[in-house]
């Protein structure tokens, strides 16, 4: 079930991308990021390549729900921006954020894509920590936050059936997780919920 869940996740990233092009009738979605794209981008992966260089990053900021208990709160956000599982884990965590932001822009605001992807990384964190996941880091849970979102907000918005197939291919990535008992899971289940919020469709749609 490992590597099924595995190509959930893969899945997962693309069909955001996908749902965002064909809700939003654009095919070029590898344009130039807006600026609040590429700072989202680079906020998280400049301290995550700085990381390979200074492995003592990885204990002091990443997701520690002791320490979190302790005080140190500020690793609710700062576990988004390095990663665990070594140069693979931030290969894999640089490709789903790529592919999630640059159809997050063509969807949203940059104002609700960082409200998201930061909202749901606190929220996440709080869910998994205790007892799912009480140690780790990685920005794949906001990015799976950000994706789902835009995912349910496409379904909610009953246009455009091409992108509300791929939603639906988003939501069956999120099942797989489900019946994995990956705690991925939690923060797509965020995401679904954050994308209820109105109001629904890609901004260009929207008069």
């Amino acid at each position: 079930m490992g590597s099924l869940v595995a190509v959930a996740f893969w899945v997962l990233a693309v069909a955001v991308m996908l749902v965002a092009t064909a809700a939003a009738g654009d095919t070029t979605p590898w344009r130039r990021p807006r600026a609040s794209t590429a700072a989202l981008w680079l906020i998280v992966l400049v301290p995550s390549l700085v990381q390979l260089l200074v492995p003592a990053m990885l204990s002091g900021l990443r997701r520690d729900w002791p320490l979190i208990l302790n005080g140190q709160l500020w690793r609710l956000v700062t576990s988004v921006v390095v990663q665990d599982g070594g140069v693979a884990g931030l290969l894999f965590n640089a490709f789903c954020l790529t592919l999630v932001l640059l159809g997050a822009q063509l969807y949203w605001s940059g104002i609700r894509i960082w409200t998201t992807f930061w909202a749901g990384a606190i929220v996440s964190n709080l869910v998994v920590g205790p007892d799912l996941q009480p140690t780790g880091a990685g920005s794949s849970m906001a990015a799976f936050v950000l994706g789902s979102a835009i995912a349910a907000n496409a379904l909610c918005a009953r246009q455009r059936l091409r992108a509300a197939g791929w939603a639906s291919v988003v939501v069956c990535c999120v099942a797989v997780m489900v019946v994995g008992r990956d705690y991925h899971a939690v923060a797509c289940a965020v995401g679904l919920l954050a994308g209820l919020l109105p109001p629904y469709g890609p901004r260009p749609a929207r008069r």
